[in-house]
């Protein structure tokens, strides 16, 4: 976004939930971006237009952060001091995440097992504060499906920009897809409520962490092994060291973030964790991937390719560099 919005406890998932709807990232969601991230697949045209008008109180026909903030600051009734208890919770979440990372490696294996069953407890935890929410989602959603039998819905024509490639509204598609899978997506996320969307990303988390406490590279316990060159397996660990130029680093991480999404759901990409160095502008990549060939491929594509690009003008150093590992090392039995 072109510059901060301040807003008060409580609210600043909304500012994520304007990055979110702002697809050209040009720091306003127009018409067209706003029926392509809210249209629900209840709401008709005429509604979507007359809460885009009531939103729109700069009356520019683009919505700002500000004025997304405001307009829900006064509608938020009970929900504001949920959104403010989970603003909460994503902190010490993060903190506990970050605290159990460091230490796990190092604990005994009856503190490792403590870890793995707190880290679980959390974990359902989370999840029984979800259901209810499905639930209650579900039901509310059946009854203005029934109450707007007569409403016109949104067609494909009203969010289609000129010269760019259409855009199909609606969250019943993007629901499905969310039911088929347990990963969490950015598409997948899109028309969550922000008390489900703060609620999935943290059982998200949590639940990746859990699988590489599980799954983790199998340091312990090594032991000399004689191999055959030609049945030799081995993952590859790329490394790559960023020094974010001055001025650029908003721009980086929003490219760094459309790589992550990316990266994530290639063919032949086993994991991908990225590291910031607290008060400086230095980044490290790491990715872990099955092949050199699938990752060449993955960078030749065209949003890794936009990644390596743009990154190359907004960075000062860069540096890669490759470990080969045992495919055995990775995952333990």
């Amino acid at each position: 976004m072109a510059e901060t919005t301040v807003v008060e406890k409580g609210m600043t998932i909304f500012l994520d939930v304007f990055r979110r709807a702002d697809r050209k990232d040009d720091g306003k969601i127009s018409w067209e971006e706003f029926v392509a991230f809210f249209a629900d697949g209840i709401m008709g045209k005429e509604e979507l237009r007359t809460l885009f008008d009531d939103i729109d109180t700069h009356k520019t026909n683009f919505i700002d952060p500000k004025e997304l903030c405001d307009y829900f600051a006064n509608h938020l009734g009970p929900f504001k001091e949920i959104l403010s208890l989970i603003e909460d919770l994503n902190v010490k979440v993060s903190n506990m995440l970050v605290s159990t990372a460091q230490s796990y490696p190092g604990s005994s294996r009856s503190n490792q097992f403590t870890v793995r069953f707190l880290m679980g407890l959390v974990f359902n935890q989370v999840c029984a504060i979800q259901h209810p929410l499905d639930a209650a989602t579900d039901a509310l959603e059946a009854q203005a499906k029934e109450e707007g039998v007569n409403i016109i819905a949104v067609q494909p024509e009203d969010v289609r920009e000129k010269n760019e490639e259409l855009i199909v509204p609606g969250r019943i598609v993007r629901r499905a897809k969310r039911q088929t899978s347990k990963q969490t997506t950015y598409e997948g996320n899109q028309n969550l409520t922000s008390t489900q969307v703060a609620l999935e990303d943290q059982v998200d988390r949590l639940a990746k962490l859990l699988n590489r406490m599980e799954k983790k590279v199998n340091f312990d316990g090594l032991v000399d092994e004689e191999v055959d060159i030609t049945d030799d397996k081995i993952v590859l660990l790329y490394q790559q060291d960023l020094t974010v130029k001055d001025g650029q680093m908003d721009s980086f991480k929003t490219q760094l973030r459309k790589y992550i999404e990316v990266t994530n759901s290639a063919p032949g990409a086993l994991t991908m964790s990225v590291r910031s160095f607290k008060d400086t502008p230095k980044f490290s990549i790491y990715e872990v991937w099955t092949s050199d060939d699938l990752r060449a491929r993955h960078l030749q594509a065209q949003g890794p390719k936009e990644f390596t690009d743009c990154v190359a003008g907004m960075t000062e150093k860069r540096t890669e560099s490759v470990v080969h590992i045992p495919s055995t090392w990775w995952r333990r039995d």
